[in-house]
């Protein structure tokens, strides 16, 4: 007979007892888990509270279906919401607004979910709302058998595709139809895999008030860019640099012993540069605005030079078609075959302010001193010459 010996072992103080798992050892797929739960149950507040509808897709959907009533036309897109007609009507009012957006970004950006827990958000949305949709098939199922087979089948049907409750401009709440497809298109348009790099929330929390914070960051969520290190230097210097308030402005300056700012300098339009910025960056790509050979990286200097160019020749293309317009008419001009493109000139001139405000405050250079960036390329305005001898005479004159 062989004794087997046991030996008990008693776990210190602070210490977890055998067989218990160590703090923080817990599965990785829980930890994952409670970001992706955390930000459904702030979604499932929002759908019991009813889904904002915007007046504007409210009115394309009655005028689309002819109806003038709301709750009658959110009836006809719930019997069938699949059809061909009503799937694009019913994706519309599905659409978060930019108030759901706001609403929603404090859970996103605490959750900083990635692809894959978006993903099961997703399938986690659909599946809560299957159970809702078949606690009522079932309590329709039962009425069905007190009252009649025909009825508890139509009941059966009613409750086949899901339901949330839509909030109308004046208050009142309607259902909503939801089909699968339509919940996973919610959550990808709510793009919860695109929180904003760590540093930059970092700056807007230091830097902005919470109601002017929300917005940034809904900015930052959905502008689509790859966030690669030159455009995280260029958004967080931008950021970090613009002026938001004088007092504070000028208090840190003086922290730092650097002489007050001029007290009538105007504060930054920091959305405005923010949204001007997200989206130049957007159309620079890949590969407009590289380093020549040998070198490698960003060149912001020349991407935002190439683009003030750009934006100059559109200014006096603008001015052109101005002064066109002070002699004579439309008409006038294309009997003449004057043939020229449409520029809306403020729109250009704004651009342009942005773009060499956001020049001064993170490369530091002016106007001027950013189109000196494009090598090779000098850029002159020659005036307007009426003829072959007057566009000689204004290539011979010297540059002032």
């Amino acid at each position: 007979m062989t004794t087997r010996k046991t030996t008990h072992t008693t776990a210190q103080p602070g210490e977890p007892e055998p067989g218990e798992p160590e703090p923080g050892s817990e599965p990785v797929s829980a930890r994952r888990s409670a970001p992706v739960q955390m930000v459904l149950e702030r979604i499932e507040a929002l759908l019991a509270a009813g889904l904002p509808q915007d007046q504007a897709s409210l009115d394309t959907v009655l005028a689309a279906l002819g109806e003038a009533d709301p709750h009658a036309a959110l009836a006809r897109l719930a019997a069938d919401p699949e059809d061909a007609e009503h799937a694009p009507l019913v994706a519309l009012l599905l659409s978060p607004d930019p108030q759901v957006l706001r609403w929603l970004e404090p859970a996103l950006e605490a959750a900083d979910l990635d692809q894959a827990q978006a993903e099961e958000l997703a399938k986690r949305l659909v599946a809560r709302r299957a159970q809702g949709r078949s606690k009522g098939r079932t309590k329709g199922r039962t009425k069905g058998r007190t009252k009649g087979r025909t009825k508890g089948r139509t009941k059966g049907r009613s409750g086949g595709a899901g339901r949330v409750l839509a909030l109308l401009p004046d208050g009142d709440q309607a259902e909503l139809a939801a089909p699968t497809d339509g919940l996973r298109s919610f959550v990808r348009r709510l793009r919860p895999q695109a929180t904003a790099p760590a540093e930059l929330r970092a700056v807007i929390a230091r830097r902005c008030g919470t109601e002017l914070g929300l917005d940034l960051a809904v900015l930052l969520r959905h502008c689509r860019l790859d966030w690669t290190p030159e455009r995280r230097l260029f958004i967080g210097t931008l950021l970090d640099r613009a002026r938001l308030d004088d007092a504070l402005m000028d208090d840190a300056r003086q922290a730092q012993g650097e002489p007050e700012r001029n007290p009538g300098t105007e504060r930054d339009d920091i959305a405005g540069l923010l949204a001007w910025a997200v989206g130049f960056l957007d159309t620079c790509g890949q590969t407009s605005g590289l380093r020549t050979a040998g070198q490698r990286g960003f060149d912001l200097r020349r991407a935002l030079a190439g683009r003030r160019q750009a934006l100059l020749a559109q200014l006096r293309q603008a001015e052109f078609l101005d002064e066109a317009m002070a002699r004579g008419n439309y008409e006038t001009l294309l009997a003449q075959g004057v043939r020229f493109a449409h520029v809306h000139g403020p729109d250009a001139r704004a651009e342009l302010a942005l773009l060499e405000r956001a020049g001064l405050l993170v490369l530091g250079l002016s106007g001027a001193e950013l189109g000196a960036a494009l090598d090779g390329v000098h850029v002159r305005d020659l005036g307007q010459a009426d003829d072959a001898q007057d566009l000689l005479r204004l290539l011979s004159e010297p540059e002032a």
